[in-house]
């Protein structure tokens, strides 16, 4: 459905993805894991041309390009079916929940004010944020915010979303809102691609994980696979590491 094929991008004289494949399916979720640095946020925003690629194969649907010749109308096209959720926010902060939700149907989709309307008032009561439509984002907490912009991102009915981080921005009790928010989406079919660093979600809602690290992926498998019995050391050392966050954490 989704996906490049020996994809690289540098910034400068440091190459942060060298040579990555990847790919996902109609309905599947998959979860990127790895430390700071290692290229995940990097991968997903050329995955919507957020950022451009220096070379490699995009696939999306009929599509299947050459990076550095694909051209701006196939960019376009391929990003309408898309959402992206950024770790942070990325909402106006002059315009009510309602209207962010809005904005996009109304400026890139060309689409009556009315329908739009229908639709953001839909998705705003999804993501349990139909009471909080005409408060501004500085009215909201941080995770009612990023329920916000799940919903800005479900509004055009893409064939998949992308997610940047999600809950890096929020505290625990914030977290767990929006997590169950995606868990919801996962439960109902949508496809899911995941940065993140929350391994409970990983493991249990994700069907594959992609373990990164310096540009490269080092491992990807099932996900209670990789996360439970990881075969390849670098996976190893950054799983025990995470472990003894959690534990010095709690103590």
């Amino acid at each position: 459905m989704l996906g490049v094929k020996n994809l690289h991008k540098s910034f400068g004289r440091n190459e942060v993805l060298k040579g990555i494949d990847f790919n996902v399916d109609k309905g599947e979720v998959i979860a990127i894991i790895g430390s700071s640095g290692s290229g995940k946020t990097t991968l997903l925003r050329c995955l919507a041309f957020l950022e451009s690629s220096d070379a490699g194969e995009f696939i999306f649907d009929n599509l299947h390009a050459d990076i550095r010749k694909i051209s701006k109308k196939e960019i376009r096209q391929a990003r309408m079916k898309m959402g992206f959720v950024f770790q942070g926010f990325n909402l106006f902060r002059n315009k009510t929940a309602l209207e962010n939700v809005m904005e996009g149907l109304c400026t890139a989709r060309k689409m009556p004010e009315a329908q739009a309307k229908e639709i953001a008032i839909e998705m705003l009561k999804k993501v349990g944020m139909g009471n909080r439509a005409n408060y501004y984002p500085d009215q909201l907490s941080g995770g009612q915010q990023q329920r916000v912009a799940i919903a800005r991102a479900l509004a055009p009915n893409p064939e998949v979303i992308l997610f940047d981080e999600p809950t890096s921005a929020l505290d625990p009790e914030l977290t767990g809102e929006v997590l169950e928010v995606m868990v919801k989406l996962a439960r109902e079919g949508t496809t899911m691609v995941v940065v993140t660093h929350e391994m409970d979600f990983a493991e249990h809602v994700a069907n594959r994980v992609i373990f990164m690290e310096h540009g490269v992926v080092v491992e990807e498998g099932p996900a209670k696979g990789v996360l439970t019995n990881p075969q390849k050391e670098p996976t190893k050392r950054f799983l025990k590491r995470l472990l003894r966050q959690e534990d010095s954490e709690e103590s």
